[in-house]
């Protein structure tokens, strides 16, 4: 095509509309990534060598998918056009453009190299009616943002001894029996967490993470968002989601991974809400893998829009549908642990859990009271497509905070019952730095006091960081699981377990109704393979379905029996 040709084309169609169209962000999808310098062969040039490890480690392949966009491509958008340029994805193959009228979709399909574009929002204040202090363009924001080949500032023997001196977020931690790892020495270090949230107020100037600052363990961060504010002068909300794991007052505060190193990055822009925000958390989520991130944590959710023609049904959350869904999917095929809040939507009309909660790569986190009593507003599931969601649980009800103002405070919603989980999961990757983003994440959804009865309340339950820790150690494989011989249940039945010490345990049955309807207590184990009939007496019992709660010390494990 000639482009010159082209280029009149697009000007005589915009005359007498750009002064009057409202700016908006337009969304291009490229057909192909022709004439890239980059090659596979190659990954340094666009993956630091933190990120390329962490493929390595996981036997991940390097793919076409992390090959940055045509330059070639966008250039020719630019010129042609006039858009400007604000971001690129190489999951995506795409790129975001600010334009000045929407009718530039009209000219986009002309461009035998574009196969899809959409208007991401359909207003964009100019910079004239923005709050906030203006930050300096900086270029590499607008480009593949992956040219951190930084220093890493902890290794496994150099990270500050930490203590477990929680103060006022003790029963938040004890909740998961995260002092399980803490105790053990493991506070995240050497683990990289990448916060995708709405903004940072204050951060830089908060004593609460004056070690943070001192031992270099906040990264970076860069602004995907188009609000343009100066990010420790904007929104609060990341502000409390990053204490939950890295605020230190001695004393008065302790995080749940204060030896863990952070990026923040904004994608939320908490003034409105257009897709373009789905947009911004692939981008997000693309610069986390390209620096090397082990984790993302988002308190972030999208269901409904400013704009009622980008909403989404209840349908479309079906784990690869929306575009954070499908972006959170690519994030985990990286290698990443995506940890993500349910949603407050628990008592609303939509009561579902939001995108990219629902996403098959997610591990999504409702929230409880201290009690561990599921909070009203926490979402629910099922997914659509009959998916166990949310899968975990943390306090999500009164969690303490450190807020804007220095000050400890609490806070609602499942905000704050990610960041939980990410960080505890910092800190069990800390001690098993071989496992996978797949074994973590599973080793902590069959840590949950519900996981062999999920429902779509509570989902597996809330996790014991302590269980965790026997996954992966392979001290419960499957020859250590608790087995049930002779099921149906009968009175020579027998349980078959791994104790890891002499203790005194009861054992129940639960009928399908889940009245409690047999126990029986005292029964002493010993350390190693016990085997135990406790069954004699249950021939009264009416036939059905029952629930086997073996009661050990600190923990419960469940069976399922059915009686004849």
């Amino acid at each position: 095509m000639n482009y010159s040709i082209l280029r009149v084309i697009v000007l005589l169609l915009f005359v007498g509309k750009l002064i009057a169209g409202e700016p908006v962000m337009i969304w291009v999808e490229f057909t192909d990534k022709a004439n890239s310098p980059y090659s596979l062969s190659n990954p340094h040039e666009f993956l630091s060598p933190r990120a390329i490890e962490r493929r390595q480690k996981q036997s991940i392949p390097i793919d076409f998918y992390d090959i940055p966009v045509s330059s070639q491509y966008v250039n020719t958008i630019v010129a042609e056009t006039g858009m400007e340029l604000y971001y690129t994805s190489r999951w995506f193959n795409g790129a975001m453009f600010k334009a000045q009228s929407a009718d530039v979709t009209e000219v986009l399909p002309q461009f035998n190299f574009v196969s899809f574009s959409e208007i991401a929002k359909s207003k964009v204040p100019d910079k004239s009616e923005e709050s906030g202090t203006q930050q300096t363009k900086d270029t590499a924001r607008y480009q593949c943002l992956n040219d951190y080949k930084g220093g890493f500032p902890f290794s496994s023997n150099t990270y500050p001894e930490m203590t477990a001196d929680y103060g006022s977020a003790e029963g938040q931690v004890t909740l998961v029996n995260g002092q399980s790892l803490h105790n053990r020495g493991y506070w995240g270090a050497g683990k990289v967490i990448a916060v995708l949230d709405a903004g940072f107020r204050a951060v830089d100037t908060l004593r609460a993470f004056n070690e943070m600052w001192a031992n270099n363990q906040i990264l970076g961060y860069y602004d995907f968002s188009q609000a343009r504010q100066e990010l420790y002068q904007g929104h609060s909300h990341g502000s409390l989601v990053f204490s939950v794991m890295a605020a230190s007052i001695p004393g008065e505060y302790s995080g749940v991974a204060t030896a863990a190193s952070y990026w923040l990055l904004r994608t939320e822009d908490a003034a409105s809400e257009f897709r373009v925000e789905e947009y911004n958390w692939l981008a997000g989520a693309e610069y986390a893998d390209s620096v090397g991130a082990d984790i993302i944590n988002s308190s972030l959710g999208y269901t409904v829009f400013d704009d009622p023609s980008q909403n989404y049904t209840y349908y479309d959350l079906d784990g690869g549908t929306t575009v954070v869904a499908r972006a959170a999917n690519m994030a985990f095929s990286r290698g990443i642990l995506v940890v993500n809040s349910a949603g407050n939507y628990g008592t609303q009309n939509w009561r579902y859990i939001g995108s990219p909660a629902d996403a098959h790569g997610a591990l999504a986190v409702g929230g409880t009271n201290s009690e561990g009593n599921r909070a009203s507003f926490s979402s629910i599931g099922p997914t659509p497509d009959g998916r166990v969601k949310p899968q975990v649980m943390a306090q999500a009800q009164a969690v303490s905070v450190v807020n804007t103002m220095g000050a400890i405070g609490n806070a609602n919603g499942t905000s704050f019952s990610a960041p939980l989980i990410s960080g505890m999961a910092a800190c069990l990757w800390e001690m098993f730095p071989e496992a996978s983003n797949k074994e973590i994440q599973q080793a902590i959804i069959r840590s949950g006091d519900r996981y062999l009865m999920p429902d779509f309340y509570y989902g597996y339950g809330i996790p014991d960081f302590e269980h965790a820790i026997s996954f992966l150690e392979r001290k419960t494989e499957d020859s250590k699981y608790l087995k049930l011989a002779n099921n149906p249940l009968l009175p020579e039945s027998a349980i078959s377990f791994y104790a890891y010490q002499h203790e005194v345990i009861s054992i129940e049955l639960i009928n399908s109704s889940g009245q409690k309807v047999w126990n029986k207590g005292n029964i002493a184990v010993y350390p190693g393979y016990n085997e135990i009939k406790p069954f004699s007496d249950i021939a009264v019992l009416s036939s059905g379905m029952y629930l086997i709660k073996v009661n050990f010390g600190h923990r419960s494990e469940l069976l399922k029996a059915i009686k004849f």
